[in-house]
Order: structure tokens, then sequence, then C-alpha cells
């Protein structure tokens, strides 16, 4: 499915689970989401849609060294 992520090159969808388990504001939201996810490998890349749904980039996962 990395055909889906042109735009993303780092999120997979490991780190968008926890980050819609622990960040996401919206827990209904969040909850769908996290069904979606259900059908996409742990280390595939994130579909873009789905981050620009959630209006999310990849500078929403980058982690300050």
């Amino acid at each position: 499915m990395s055909e889906l992520a042109k735009n993303n090159k780092t999120v997979k969808v490991k780190q968008l689970r926890k980050y819609l388990q622990e960040k996401y504001p919206n827990r209904s939201v969040a909850a769908i989401y996290l069904e979606v996810l259900e059908n996409f490998e742990d280390d595939e890349l994130v579909p873009d849609l789905i981050l620009e749904n959630l209006l999310l980039d990849e500078e929403d996962f980058r982690v300050d060294a």
C-alpha cells in the first residue's frame, strides 16, 4: 500500500497507532482510525489521505534529538 503514501516518506502505521492511542484529542475519531489501521502492516507507510484527514503530517511525529 506504499503507493498510497506519495508525500509521506517517514510515518509508519505503528507510529500512527501509538499517536492515536496516546495523543490524539478526539477519542471517537481515533477509535475509527485505529480500526482502519488494522488493514495495514505495522511497518507500512501511512497513506497520505489518512494523515490529511487527521490533520497530521510528518512534523507531528518528529522526535527532537
